[in-house]
């Protein structure tokens, strides 16, 4: 009768000290092999800063949001609305990617913004993006592929082509801003951050499936 207690005692020691072990395992390995494994490193790295560019990207553009619509610009304010909330949600996604391949991300404590003038911000934009996009050339997106990572490599690579897709629609804003052009309405998948012209909206975002009546829209 002495014996039962002292082994149901034991047990629970030693059922105790597995499940300690098995949750500092399971705690520790994602950092373990992200910091034993360079090219899974780097591939964190190229998200993160993905991450940080495109939160300050949409910090920026909704400053320039602001100062277009004190300059009664409203298309150009509109477009800057919509172009910040895609931002935001490709840092979700790159933030979401980090978590998944075991790392941590913390967004910039502290974004310094950009002032002009509506046509002069809308000029900024695009030579920033064009140079940025020249001066990556796809390189995080190889090294993502390098690795065998396709799932980084697909979110960098729309990373970019949302970026392209910005500058295109700057462009024709900033060629378009007489009264007598036609009014552009945007949307904005909450899913992948597409950014749609109103007036070519699709019934389900052609990247993702997400249907039309979650698009969130600006007017």
């Amino acid at each position: 009768m002495k014996v039962r207690p002292l082994i149901i005692l034991l047990l629970f020691v030693v059922s105790t000290g597995v499940l300690a072990w098995i949750y500092y395992a399971a705690t520790r390995r994602p950092d373990n092999r992200a910091s034993d494994d360079p090219q899974r490193a780097e591939t964190l790295a190229d998200l993160d800063a993905c991450g940080r560019r495109k939160h300050a990207k949409s910090m920026q553009y909704e400053y320039f949001a602001r100062i277009a619509h004190a300059e009664r610009q409203e298309q150009a304010a509109r477009l800057f609305r919509a172009m910040a909330l895609s931002e935001r949600v490709h840092e979700g996604i790159c933030a979401d990617a980090i978590v998944r391949l075991g790392g941590h991300y913390e967004p910039p404590v502290r974004v310094v913004v950009f002032r002009g003038t509506t046509d002069g911000n809308l000029n900024r934009s695009i030579d920033y993006e064009r140079q940025s996009l020249c001066t990556r050339c796809g390189k995080d997106i190889h090294r993502a592929l390098s690795a065998g990572n396709r799932y980084a490599a697909q979110i960098l690579a729309r990373a970019d082509a949302g970026d392209m897709q910005h500058v295109i629609l700057m462009e024709r804003n900033r060629n378009s801003l007489s009264p007598q052009d036609t009014v552009r309405t945007y949307a904005v998948c909450p899913a992948c951050g597409n950014l749609i012209v109103s007036e070519h909206e699709p019934d389900f975002c052609p990247y993702c499936l997400t249907e039309r009546g979650r698009f969130v829209r600006f007017y």
